[in-house]
C-alpha cells in the first residue's frame, strides 16, 4: 500500500490510491526508497566508513533493474524517512518547549563595560566684580546686597527684584518707584533724566545740588525733561519781567541784597529761602564756577568769596585766571616748595596778600629760568606772560 506524507506537518499515512489520500487532506505520495543490504548491515553494525559519499537516487522505476544502479548508491526506505521526520519533530518540540519556559523572563545579562558618569557641574559663586560689571550704575552698598542675595538664591533675577524693593534702593533712586512698587523707568533712564534736569538748572546759573528735592518731586510726578525745562523757562520769564520791583521790595523788606539768580531760585522752590538768606546758593554757585574751570577749591574758600561780596561772574574770571596759572603748582614742587590752586585763587582774587606774594615769586622764578633757556615767553604785544599785576 503506497505511503503518503503531509508536507506541512510531516504526518505520514498509507492509502490505496491518490484519490483516497486527496480526500483526507494535503497528502503527497512518498516514493519507495531501497537501501543496499550491505550498506544497511554496516550502518546497523557501526562499521560504515564515514568517508563514503552517499548519493540520493530516484527509486526504481518500472523496467529498471538492480544492475542499472550505480555502485555505492544508498536508497532510503519509508522507515528511514519516518525516523528523520520524527527526529525533526522532536527537535522542534524541544525548541518550542524551551521558548515557552523563557517566555516573560529577562535573559539580558547586561554589559560588562562599567558605566561612566559626567563630572558634577561646579557651583558658580558670584563676586562683587561680576555684579559691578552687570550694574555699573549701582552704588557700592546695593552691589553688595545683590551679591549676597545672588549667592543665597542662585538667581540674579531674584536678587535684583529683592534689592529693588528695599530701602537702600529707594534712597539711591528716590522717586523711581510708584506707590504699587513698580518702576517708572530703568535705572539708566532715571540717571539720564536727572542729568537732563540738572543741565536745565545750570542754564540759569543754578546749582542743581540745591534743587535735589525739586528734581525728585518732578520725577515722582512723571515730569520729563522737556516739561521740566518748560516750567523753568516760564517761571524765569514771569519773574524777570518784574524783577526790579520784586528785588526792590524784597531788599527793602528784609534788608538783604540778593541778585536775580537767587530770587529765581526762591521762585522755583519756596523752601529754599533760608538757604538764599544764608548765602548758601551763592556759595554753591562759586563752587560750580570753580568746577567748570577745573580748579580745585574747598568750601571755606568759596565762603571767603561770598564774604568779600565777589559775585558769581567775578568768581568765574578769578578761576579762569587761576587755571592759566595752575602750572605754578608743578614749578613750585620742582624747587621743593608748595603752592596749590586754592592759594592761587585767593591770591588772584586779592583775598590774601601772602598768597599773592607767593604767586609773584614763583612766577618770577619760572619766567627767569625760561628766559635763560629759551628767552622769556611774550605775547604778541611784547608783555611777559605769567606775571600778576600789583
Amino acid at each position: 500500500m503506497p505511503t503518503f506524507r503531509d508536507p506541512r506537518t510531516g504526518q505520514t499515512k498509507q492509502f490505496d490510491t491518490s484519490a483516497e489520500a486527496a480526500g483526507e487532506g494535503y497528502f503527497e505520495q512518498v516514493p519507495d526508497i531501497q537501501i543496499d543490504p550491505d550498506l544497511l548491515e554496516k550502518i546497523n553494525s557501526g562499521t560504515l566508513d564515514p568517508s563514503i559519499d552517499f548519493n540520493i537516487a530516484d527509486p526504481l522505476d518500472e523496467g529498471d533493474s538492480e544492475e542499472n544502479l550505480t555502485p555505492g548508491i544508498m536508497t532510503y526506505s519509508t522507515s528511514a524517512q519516518d525516523e528523520l521526520d520524527a527526529a525533526t519533530n522532536a527537535a522542534l518540540g524541544i525548541i518550542q518547549s524551551l521558548l515557552k519556559e523563557l517566555e516573560g523572563s529577562n535573559i539580558y545579562t547586561g554589559s560588562s563595560t562599567q558605566s561612566k558618569f559626567e563630572e558634577e557641574t561646579k557651583t558658580y559663586t558670584p563676586t562683587k566684580e561680576d555684579a559691578s560689571a552687570l550694574f555699573p550704575y549701582f552704588p557700592d552698598n546695593i552691589i553688595q546686597s545683590i551679591v549676597n542675595k545672588w549667592t543665597e538664591t542662585g538667581s540674579i533675577d531674584i536678587a535684583l527684584a529683592t534689592v529693588r524693593s528695599g530701602d537702600e534702593y529707594a534712597a539711591a533712586f528716590p522717586g523711581i518707584r510708584r506707590e504699587d512698587g513698580t518702576l517708572r523707568m530703568t535705572e539708566v533712564q532715571y540717571l539720564e533724566l536727572k542729568d537732563g534736569m540738572k543741565d536745565a538748572l545750570r542754564t540759569y546759573n543754578l546749582n542743581p545740588d540745591i534743587f535735589a528735592d525739586e528734581i525728585v518731586n518732578a520725577i515722582s510726578g512723571d515730569v520729563d525733561v522737556t516739561e521740566f525745562q518748560a516750567r523753568l523757562e516760564f517761571g524765569y520769564e514771569q519773574l524777570i519781567n518784574n524783577k526790579d520791583q520784586v528785588l526792590e521790595v524784597f531788599n527793602e523788606q528784609y534788608g538783604y541784597a540778593i541778585d536775580e539768580t537767587s530770587l529765581f531760585a526762591m521762585f522755583i522752590s519756596p523752601t529754599i529761602s533760608t538757604a538764599v538768606l544764608e548765602n548758601q546758593i551763592l556759595t554753591s554757585q562759586i563752587l560750580a564756577e570753580a568746577e567748570i574751570a577745573t580748579v580745585t577749591v574747598g568750601l571755606s574758600t568759596a565762603e571767603k568769596f561770598v564774604e568779600a561780596d565777589i559775585s558769581q561772574r567775578d568768581a568765574a574770571k578769578v578761576f579762569a585766571r587761576t587755571e592759566e596759572l595752575s602750572g605754578l603748582t608743578g614749578a613750585a614742587a620742582g624747587r621743593g616748595g608748595t603752592i596749590t590752586e586754592e592759594q592761587i585763587a585767593l591770591g588772584v582774587a586779592g583775598l590774601s596778600p601772602q598768597e599773592l606774594g607767593l604767586i609773584k615769586r614763583v612766577s618770577a622764578q619760572e619766567a627767569s629760568e625760561s628766559a635763560v633757556q629759551t628767552g622769556a615767553a611774550t605775547t604778541q604785544g611784547g608783555q611777559v606772560v605769567g606775571l600778576v599785576e600789583d
